[in-house]
């Protein structure tokens, strides 16, 4: 295996540029391409919103897990298959905005509060189909595009699976979902897609089934970290920095894992259900005052050792695979950018 390029190298630049491609068509249903440009963040005419808001970890993870096992740099299909799980990605957050009524994605309106529902759901369809197509199309072997399509596929129903269990949580109490629970719904909504990058990202550099495998599992159990730090920035990150508004998980009544703590801590079960009570949306105040308590109570810091645990069993199994040394550390750079960042 060859050397492949530092992290610095791993841009999402070029990324960036297929799936504009990928996004851009002409003719009678060309306002559908430009509502996904939108949502993208390259608004005709618009101010480019997509270096500056977006996380890019899935592109970073596919791009890492070929370098690791030796793929070559500057590769075109190391870039279609990053972009595609970037779509495919996006495509799932039009339709998770719609089930959410989020009103916000970036800092910018949701695709659906601008082009209402019925076009939003046919835009995320589309760019699901665009993602899959990008994939197909990369200049690969046939037998390792039908091997990649096959995870490709297996990881969007488990990212269906996942937000099914997710949406069924709204109707439980909060006391009614346990943290194994959460876990559960988390490596299937979040960590499938991740696991798939780094598999996929692999596979087409010529790894081995074995070697996509464990970094399949690292991606899962990176996904469950990542998202117990959104959880944390979630209600009490900096809304200046995340792009979201204050305790905002909260308002909505999402039961994410300091929630879940929080119903079980016998100081704040009883102020937590009474304000996750009821079906008018929570006061600012309300939030404010229950994540101050929640802070007190020290479950920032419990989610944050949360987060580390799952990153230290992502890093267990990436343990097992074959990579490159060097290569190879850009993936446990990642997975400890996951639980730090901040937004």
């Amino acid at each position: 295996m060859t050397a492949g390029p530092s992290l610095q190298d791993l841009s999402l630049a070029a990324v960036h540029a297929r799936m504009r491609v990928a996004v851009t068509r002409h003719g009678p249903a060309a306002p559908l391409y430009a509502w996904l440009r939108d949502h993208l963040g390259w608004p005709d005419g618009g101010v480019d919103a997509r270096d500056r808001s977006a996380k890019g970890i899935r592109p970073r993870v596919a791009l890492a897990a070929w370098a690791a096992v030796g793929g070559a740099a500057e590769s075109a299909a190391a870039v279609d298959i990053a972009a595609a799980i970037e779509l495919t990605h996006e495509f799932s957050l039009i339709h998770d905005d719609i089930e959410d009524r989020d009103l916000v994605r970036r800092g910018r309106a949701t695709l659906w509060t601008t082009i209402g529902e019925a076009q939003a759901i046919n835009a995320g369809d589309a760019l699901f189909g665009i993602a899959r197509g990008v994939l197909s199309g990369a200049a690969l072997p046939s037998d390792v595009i039908v091997a990649a399509a096959r995870r490709y596929d297996a990881a969007c129903v488990r990212l269906a699976e996942g937000q099914s269990l997710d949406i069924a949580f709204e109707s439980r109490s909060v006391g009614d979902v346990s943290l194994e629970d959460y876990v559960d719904m988390v490596r299937r909504k979040t960590g499938a897609l991740l696991g798939a990058a780094a598999a996929l990202g692999a596979l087409g550099a010529g790894a081995t089934a074995a070697t996509a495998d464990a970094l399949e599992r690292w991606g899962e159990h990176l996904g469950v970290a990542f998202q117990i730090q959104d959880d944390v920035l979630g209600i009490w990150g900096d809304p200046a920095v995340t792009l979201k508004p204050a305790g905002h998980d909260l308002v909505r009544r999402k039961k994410s894992v300091p929630v879940l703590l929080a119903a079980a801590d016998r100081a704040l079960s009883t102020p937590l259900r009474n304000a996750f009570a009821g079906d008018e949306p929570m006061t600012t105040a309300t939030a404010a005052s229950l994540a101050a308590a929640m802070a007190k109570r020290g479950l920032g810091d419990a989610c944050r050792t949360e987060a580390r645990r799952h990153a230290e069993s992502a890093q267990a199994a990436l343990a097992t695979a074959s990579l490159l040394p060097g290569p190879g550390a850009m993936l446990a750079a990642l997975a400890q950018q996951a639980v730090d960042r901040e937004r």
